[in-house]
C-alpha cells in the first residue's frame, strides 16, 4: 500500500552557484598538452566534503569528446579529497581542436553529436553514506581550451527516513511517468547545461541499491539520509518513494502535488518515519502502524480535558475535530457542586494541547507537511476550542500579543490569545482551514452574554486572525447539506469518500440536495431579544457531519442534545437531525454521553454498532443515556476514554455494568481498511506518549 505525504513541506532548500573558477586555480597547473584541467560547481563532485564541497577521488575517469573525434577516456591524477586538478589520458589522446566536452564519468557509449552530448544516466544508484554513489552524480562540460569547468547536471535530492530496521532498497518515481534516468541528450546554451531524454532505453525511477542492508535512524534527530542524484525535472503529480526492507516488506510514500527538481540545487526532505508493518499488523504491547494510503483512521485523542478527534482521509487529508482545553481537573475545581473533572492524561504537566500536537506529529502522514489540512470547531465551548479563566497562568497557559509574542498578561482587545486549546495546536500544527458556524452572534446562546463566554470567543478569533497572518490559515463558515468543503485534497478521484454537514448554528439538511432548515430554530434576532428567559444552551448549535467511506458510516455530532424540549420544542435539536440520517458503524457520542442527549429518536436510527464516548468528567457516560445506547442496538460496542471510579459504582447502581464496555480508558482509533468494507478498533495507551497498543477489536464488517 502507499501512503501520501508531502516530501518537501519542511525541508530546506539551498542554493548553490559557481560564475567562474575558484581562485586557486588562475594558473593552469599542467604543462602537458595531453592533459585537461578540470574543476567544478560547489554541489555536484564524485564524492561528497563537508558542507556539499566539491571533491574528486583518486582515478576518476571522465570522458572528453571533440566533434569529428571519438569519445576518449581520461583520469584524474590527483588524490581523494581535491575539488580540482589534472586528467591525463589513459590509452590514447584527444588531439583534435576545440571545443572540447567532457563527462564525468566516463562511459564507452557517450557521444557527441553537432554539439549534442548523448549520455547514459544512471537508473541504478549505489548508497553511499553523506554522498553521492560512484558514477550517480553526472557532470558535464564545455570548453574551447583545456581547462574544464564541469557543471552539475542533476539536482541533489535528501531524503531521510527513521524508524525500525534496514533498508536494502530505495525506489523513487514520478507519479505522471517523467523519465528520470537512462539515455539522455545534454545541449548547452550559453554555457549552460539542459537535458532531455529519448524514450527508447529511458527510465521513470531511479532505485538505490545497497551492498548490505543499511539500520534506520530511530528518530527524527537521528533520521538516515539517502542521496539522490536527480536530472531537472517537473513532476506533475509528484513522486513516489518505496522502501524495502531487509526481509523483502515494502511501503512507499508519494507526493501528490507538483515537485520540481531543478540543476544544480540541493532539496532536503523532511525526516520521514517509515514503519514497515501493515496497519492491521498491530500488536498488543506495540506502538500502533502508522496509517498508509486507501485507510481511514479516526482517533479520539485523550487529555483527560475534553473532546478531540483527529482523521487521517484514505489520501491522507487531515482533520482535526476540536482542540480539548478545560482546565486541569487536577488544579481547578468546576464549581457547580455536580460533577468534577478526570485526571488529566498523561499526567496533569502536559497541557492537553500539547498532548493533541504530540499525537498528531506522531500519527500524521508525511502528505500532511506538518500541517493540518482542517481544524473543525464543533461549538464555542472550552472544552472543544480552548477555556478561558481568568487564572489562565495558574494552568500553564501562554499569554501571547497578536503577533505571537509571548507577554506577561494578555489583551484580549489588541488582539491577544492564550495559548490554549486551538491556539496550542494551531502553534503547534499550522491550520490550513478552520471550518466552524459563523460568528458566533449569528445565532447566540446563552454564554454569548458572560464576560468568560465573550472571553473565550475573543481569545478563539485573535488566534485565528493571528493564524491567518502567520500561516495563511483561512476560515469559513460551513455549508449545512454540502459535500464540497470538507473533500480529499491529494487523490478525491481515488476513492468512494464523502463528508457531509449534517447541521450547524441550528440549521439542518432537509435531507435532499443541498436544501437547509432554517426556520426549525428561533432567528438570531429573536435568540438575542430572549437569550435571559430562553437561556439557549451552545450545545444545540453544534456542527453535525456523517462521514462515508465505501460501505462503512460514522456519525459525529459535537454536543447536540436535547434538554429543554418540554417548553421549547426546538432545544431537542437531535429530531430533525435523525429523520436524515441512517445506521452507522461507528458514533461519537454526542455531549460525552451526558444524560440530556443521544436520543431515542437518534439513536434509533443510527443504531451505531460501535459507540465512542470522549469522557473528561465524572458524570460521564450517563446511565439512562447509555440504556438508549444499548436498547438502539442490544449488541453494541462501547468505549470510554475515561471513567471515574466514582462513576463506576453510580453506574452499576443504575443497571449498567462498565464491565461489559470494551474500554474505559485511552486513545481510541478507528482504522478503516482499503475500500471502506472493513475496520478494526484499537484502544491506545494515553499514560505515556509512546502510543502502545492496549486492545485490539475486529475486523468487523461495514454493511
Amino acid at each position: 500500500m502507499r501512503r501520501i505525504i508531502l516530501l518537501f513541506a519542511m525541508a530546506g532548500v539551498l542554493f548553490y552557484t559557481c560564475t567562474g573558477k575558484p581562485t586557486e586555480v588562475a594558473e593552469t597547473p599542467s604543462s602537458r598538452e595531453a592533459s585537461f584541467y578540470a574543476y567544478t560547481d560547489n554541489v555536484t563532485k564524485t564524492h561528497a566534503g563537508d558542507n556539499y564541497s566539491v571533491l574528486w577521488n583518486a582515478d576518476d575517469r571522465i570522458s572528453i569528446l571533440a566533434q569529428g573525434a571519438s569519445n576518449t577516456e581520461y583520469r584524474f591524477t590527483g588524490e581523494d579529497g581535491a575539488n580540482a586538478g589534472s586528467f591525463d589520458p589513459v590509452n590514447s589522446s584527444l588531439t583534435a581542436a576545440g571545443p572540447y566536452y567532457a563527462v564525468y564519468p566516463y562511459r564507452s557509449t557517450t557521444s557527441l553529436t553537432s554539439g549534442k552530448l548523448r549520455i547514459g544516466i544512471q537508473a541504478k544508484q549505489a548508497y553511499a553514506a553523506g554522498s553521492f554513489g560512484p558514477g550517480a552524480a553526472v557532470m558535464v562540460a564545455k570548453s574551447e581550451d583545456r581547462n574544464l569547468h564541469f557543471k552539475n547536471l542533476c539536482g541533489l535530492l535528501i531524503i531521510s527516513a527513521y524508524g525500525s530496521g534496514s533498508v536494502s532498497s530505495i525506489t523513487v518515481s514520478g507519479n505522471s511517468g517523467e523519465y528520470l534516468a537512462g539515455t539522455a541528450v545534454v545541449s548547452f546554451a550559453e554555457g549552460e547545461p539542459s537535458v532531455s531524454f529519448q524514450q527508447a532505453g529511458a527510465s521513470s525511477s531511479i532505485q538505490m541499491t545497497f551492498n548490505q542492508p543499511v539500520a534506520l535512524g530511530t528518530t527524527v534527530e537521528t533520521a538516515t539520509e539517502f542521496w539522490f542524484a536527480v536530472p531537472p525535472v517537473s513532476m506533475a503529480g509528484g513522486f513516489t518513494v518505496s522502501f524495502t526492507d531487509n526481509n523483502g516488506r515494502s511501503t512507499s510514500e508519494s507526493t501528490g502535488k507538483t515537485v520540481q527538481i531543478e540543476r544544480n540545487r540541493v532539496r532536503r526532505m523532511a525526516p520521514l518515519h517509515v514503519d514497515f508493518a501493515s496497519p492491521t499488523e498491530a500488536a498488543v504491547g506495540e506502538p500502533l502502524p502508522l496509517w498508509r494510503s486507501g485507510y481511514l483512521d479516526i482517533h479520539s485523542v485523550n487529555g483527560g480535558r475534553g473532546e478531540a478527534f483527529y482523521y487521517v482521509m484514505p489520501d491522507g487529508t487531515t482533520m482535526l475535530i476540536d482542540a480539548a482545553g478545560a482546565p486541569p481537573a487536577e488544579l481547578y475545581s468546576y464549581g457547580d457542586g455536580n460533577s468534577q473533572g478526570v485526571p488529566s492524561k498523561p499526567s496533569v504537566n502536559v497541557n492537553s494541547g500539547a498532548v493533541i500536537v504530540d499525537y498528531i506529529k506522531h500519527f500524521a502522514p508525511a502528505v500532511a507537511g506538518g500541517r493540518l489540512d482542517y481544524f473543525m470547531t464543533s461549538h464555542y465551548h472550552g472544552d472543544h476550542i480552548g477555556a478561558w479563566r481568568d487564572e489562565y497562568k495558574s494552568f500553564g497557559w501562554q499569554p501571547y500579543d497578536k503577533n505571537g509574542n509571548p507577554v506577561a498578561s494578555v489583551n484580549l482587545n489588541a488582539g491577544g490569545f492564550v495559548r490554549n486549546g486551538v491556539a496550542e495546536v494551531g502553534m503547534g500544527v499550522p491550520i490550513n482551514k478552520v471550518f466552524d458556524r459563523g460568528d458566533w452572534a449569528s445565532r447566540p446562546s446563552e454564554d454569548y452574554y458572560t464576560s468568560g463566554g465573550k472571553k473565550r470567543y475573543a481569545a478563539y478569533v485573535n488566534f485565528l486572525d493571528y493564524s491567518a497572518r502567520t500561516y495563511g490559515t483561512v476560515r469559513e463558515t460551513l455549508q449545512v447539506g454540502h459535500t464540497d468543503q470538507i473533500v480529499l485534497t491529494h487523490q478525491p478521484s481515488d476513492y468512494n469518500f464523502s463528508i457531509r454537514t449534517i447541521a450547524s448554528g441550528g440549521d439542518i439538511w432537509t435531507g435532499s440536495g443541498t436544501g437547509v432548515n432554517t426556520s426549525y430554530v428561533p432567528s438570531a434576532e429573536e435568540c438575542d431579544a430572549n437569550h435571559e428567559e430562553w437561556a439557549i444552551n451552545e450545545n444545540i448549535f453544534s456542527n453535525v457531519i456523517h462521514l462515508k467511506y465505501g460501505n462503512f458510516d460514522w456519525f459525529s455530532g459535537g454536543d447536540i442534545q436535547f434538554t429543554g424540549k418540554t417548553y421549547y420544542s426546538w432545544k431537542d435539536i437531535e429530531l430533525p437531525i435523525s429523520k436524515v440520517m441512517k445506521k452507522v458503524e461507528v458514533m461519537k457520542a454526542s455531549h460525552h454521553s451526558t444524560k440530556n442527549t443521544n436520543s431515542t429518536e437518534l439513536l434509533g436510527v443510527l443504531k451505531p454498532d460501535v459507540y465512542i464516548a470522549g469522557v473528561w468528567r465524572d458524570v460521564q457516560p450517563n446511565a439512562a443515556t447509555l440504556k438508549r445506547v444499548y436498547n438502539a442496538n442490544s449488541s453494541v460496542k462501547v468505549f470510554t476514554t475515561n471513567l471515574a471510579e466514582s462513576n463506576v459504582t453510580t453506574l452499576k447502581d443504575a443497571g449498567v455494568n462498565p464491565a461489559n464496555f470494551c474500554s474505559t480508558g485511552g486513545h481510541v482509533v478507528v482504522r478503516v481498511l482499503p475500500g471502506g468494507g472493513s475496520y478494526y478498533v484499537y484502544v491506545l495507551d494515553d499514560t505515556d506518549q509512546e502510543y502502545k497498543v492496549k486492545a485490539i477489536f475486529g475486523p468487523y464488517t461495514a454493511k
